[in-house]
């Protein structure tokens, strides 16, 4: 009972919502300490939330959103995998995308949109820990190192230049696979905390196919409490490819606060995120993004190692 309890602890109160990288902002970080179990470990968790003006890898989609998460994370050892289904729904304009096209050979698509519209995303994650010597005195520290795959499907209707006729229907899908791994050094007498990511996205099948890369690095500020509400912050700064301009073209500051009702053991997460990008057409300019969730644990299970 007391190894029960304190992983469930664990689970309440460890992680922060996914604010960079590859997971969607309403994803809950869920990363484990090996340290604090025994035996494997299996945890579901759902998210429940609203976004205004939401975000899709970097891309504002111009509308709010609401969404369903469900996560399903297996730890065994120092290994995690996960499986993650969202059910994302607009405000306005959701799936399937609209696009024009003209009657020639071959056929010249002009999308309507530039980032896929909300719907249905799916995401496979595989993560290894280890740990690296702390500062003097202290107990070694844990880093994640995790591969993510994430997929929707894109299904678009085309319509023929100036009139309302369909011409054909269309059956992609948007993947990107990325790689993080966490990083921690000492500066003087600072313990700093980060994570490194890199990630390809690939869209085909679609009006608007095409690709782009990330590359960044998201610092991690150390958390404070304020009676019950936990606050953190992260800045993330990074490049991405396919806006039109050269070197640094990301900077994504970000502010969470968390409060734990004991009694549901759900959590009540505020997360502001302003995003700023850089293209060549357009220069430096900043999407404001706030999430508002409810997440809770709805089953964790302690299996028996042999």
């Amino acid at each position: 009972m007391r190894v029960r309890a304190s992983i469930l602890a664990v689970v309440i109160l460890a992680g922060t919502a996914a604010i960079a990288q590859v997971r969607p902002i309403f994803d809950p970080d869920d990363f484990l300490d090996a340290r604090a179990r025994s035996t494997p470990l299996f945890i579901s968790r759902l998210v429940l939330g609203f976004a205004r003006g939401s975000v899709d890898d970097y891309r504002p989609l111009h509308q709010d959103t609401r969404f369903l998460h469900l996560s399903n994370s297996f730890y065994w050892s120092n290994f995690q995998v996960n499986y993650k289904h969202s059910e994302v729904r607009g405000e306005s304009v959701n799936g399937p995308e609209q696009a024009r096209v003209c009657p020639c050979d071959p056929p010249v698509y002009f999308p309507t949109t530039t980032a896929p519209l909300p719907g249905t995303k799916n995401a496979l994650q595989f993560a290894f820990y280890r740990t690296q010597r702390g500062a003097p005195a202290e107990p070694p520290v844990m880093l994640r190192y995790q591969v993510s795959i994430l997929r929707q499907d894109i299904e678009t209707v085309a319509t023929y230049l100036q009139t309302d006729h369909v011409a054909a229907r269309l059956h992609g899908h948007e993947q990107s696979i990325g790689v993080e791994a966490d990083t921690y050094f000492r500066f003087k007498e600072h313990d700093i905390f980060g994570t490194l990511f890199v990630a390809r996205t690939t869209r085909s099948g679609t009006a608007l196919d095409g690709s782009h890369s990330e590359l960044g690095y998201t610092g991690r500020l150390p958390g404070k409490t304020f009676g019950r509400v936990l606050t953190s912050a992260t800045l993330t700064v990074g490049r991405i490819t396919g806006r039109g301009s050269h070197g640094l073209n990301l900077i994504n500051p970000a502010f969470e606060a968390l409060w734990h009702e004991w009694r549901t053991r759900a959590n009540v997460r505020l997360v502001w995120s302003p995003l700023a990008t850089r293209s060549g057409s357009k220069g430096w300019v900043t999407h404001h993004q706030i999430l508002i969730s409810v997440d809770r644990a709805l089953f964790v299970k302690l299996l028996a190692s042999h």
